[in-house]
């Protein structure tokens, strides 16, 4: 008898370890004992960077930390898997916006690379083609606010730097957005094929400059044609990738 009192016992005992295991294990967490830690999404560099473009572009949205899908889409690629790859893998510092919600500028802060300098390099260029193919300049900002000239004067140096934008044609019913704004793009591609500023070369303070001084020699004052002026000097402190 008493051995049957004893299994009977011990069937009981792992029947009641079995639901609470469970119960335990299949229970949905309520969340309410979770608690969470802000994580830093700016630098104190790229917080102070960004208060100085909003000086610079008062009124327009200046967003930090875009990753290029979010900014771009494609409108034609040779190998379009390779396409998107690329623009999941690239981000930029900061992006300004214009009033139709595009981007009109993008910045990163320079950075020395002590270590896959080439690689990185190869990196940088593919970013300024990309975002020079949508019409996007990619500029190189310095390290540190105390190194840039005053807000007022940096808006003044990237008007003359802006990309030329498609200009839009008539309205027509039977096209769609999408066709419309693929066709308007067709057309930038054959009015500006390529400029004297090559596809490789990412634009800083010095290229800014030298447009800028070429700007008064020639009195040229529309930032289309200062666009595609040559002879850009790249950027100050890091070294330029050409072709």
């Amino acid at each position: 008898m008493l051995p049957t009192l004893i299994a009977l016992a011990t069937a009981l005992v792992l029947v009641g370890l079995g639901v609470w295991l469970y119960r335990r294990y299949r229970r949905t967490p309520s969340g309410r004992d979770d608690r969470y830690t802000p994580e830093r999404i700016l630098t104190t560099e790229q917080v102070h960077m960004l208060d100085y473009l909003q000086d610079t572009f008062p009124g327009q949205v200046v967003l930090p930390n875009m990753l290029l899908k979010d900014m771009l889409s494609i409108r034609s690629a040779g190998d379009r898997q390779k396409a998107e790859d690329r623009l999941r893998r690239q981000k930029v510092d900061f992006v300004v916006c214009g009033e139709d919600g595009r981007p009109m500028f993008a910045f990163d802060i320079e950075q020395y690379h002590l270590s896959n300098a080439k690689a990185k390099a190869h990196q940088v260029k593919m970013k300024n083609r990309i975002l020079k193919s949508a019409g996007v300049r990619f500029v190189f900002l310095k390290n540190g606010i105390h190194r840039m000239p005053s807000p007022a004067e940096f808006r003044k140096q990237l008007n003359l730097a802006e990309l030329p934008r498609p200009k839009a044609k008539e309205d027509d019913e039977r096209q769609s957005v999408r066709q419309q704004l693929e066709s308007q793009m067709s057309d930038f591609d054959k009015l500006y094929p390529a400029t004297g500023f090559s596809d490789s070369e990412v634009m800083g303070l010095s290229g800014l400059m030298d447009l800028e001084r070429k700007g008064r020699l020639t009195g040229l004052g529309s930032p289309a044609h200062h666009g595609s002026a040559g002879g850009n000097s790249g950027y100050n402190g890091f070294s330029e990738t050409r072709h």
